[in-house]
């Protein structure tokens, strides 16, 4: 990587960590793109987890799609959710696995991970974790995790390969890729001044995930569908699962 790329990188992921941040400390704050319980009504989160889960686990939720509505999570699996902000899919997935299963969050913001695990701990949930790792490089074992979840997360890497190699890594054979994210809509480019944090500067076309997931061995791979969830007039959230031969 040369120093100026380097040096973007590098910038791009402190403009994430710190809008993350502020998420994490201040949601009730307008961020331009939607946030909370109501957004996740608005895309299809079932009643029960709506209901169930206290204010706080909603209330730094930025959903762009909802990713337990790609595919049943059972009993006893160990299920991994990239970029697991202050926990809501986590918590949610926790209650599927039961006790008998595990719930792993990564996230490179450190205060949403100090959240994440506040909100398991506000919920009962003894089968949570959450740790402070990229989601390029998870630290996780090879062949450990029957489900990988995302939400809203992908678009913020210039690595996006890179993300789906690390989620064939840690999957068990037959494991399963279930995830949503922001995309660009229709022949829209997204513009290189555009932020990265607000999933507007890191979106590709769908098109490009479905060839990513297919040259990194996945199988299976289907663009499920479009959510409605904007973060500019040139993204719109889309919802994909894929699994491990």
């Amino acid at each position: 990587m040369s120093e100026r790329h380097a040096k973007h990188s590098a910038n791009t992921s402190e403009e994430i960590r710190a809008l993350y941040t502020d998420l994490a400390h201040h949601p009730g704050k307008d961020f331009g793109w939607g946030t909370g319980r109501e957004n996740a009504r608005a895309l299809g989160y079932e009643e029960r987890w709506l209901d169930s889960l206290p204010d706080r686990v909603w209330e730094s939720a930025a959903a762009v799609g909802n990713p337990f509505s790609l595919g049943p999570i059972r009993a006893g699996e160990v299920v991994v959710d990239l970029g697991c902000g202050a926990g809501a899919d986590l918590c949610i997935a926790a209650h599927l696995v039961a006790a008998a299963g595990r719930a792993i969050g990564v996230d490179v913001t450190p205060a949403m991970v100090e959240k994440a695990r506040d909100n398991a701990t506000l919920t009962g949930l003894g089968n949570v974790e959450a740790h402070i790792a990229d989601i390029e490089a998870t630290r996780l074992p090879d062949f450990c995790i029957d489900v990988v979840i995302s939400n809203g997360v992908i678009n913020l890497t210039a690595h996006k390969p890179c993300v789906f190699k690390e989620a064939f890594r840690i999957l068990k054979p037959g494991g399963r890729l279930q995830f949503a994210d922001m995309v660009r809509a229709g022949a829209s480019d997204a513009v290189s001044c555009d932020s990265w944090a607000s999933c507007v500067a890191g979106t590709v076309d769908p098109g490009r995930y479905l060839e990513m997931l297919r040259a990194g061995g996945f199988v299976e791979v289907e663009l499920v569908g479009f959510t409605g969830y904007k973060t500019a007039a040139s993204t719109i959230g889309a919802t994909f699962k894929a699994r491990r031969p």
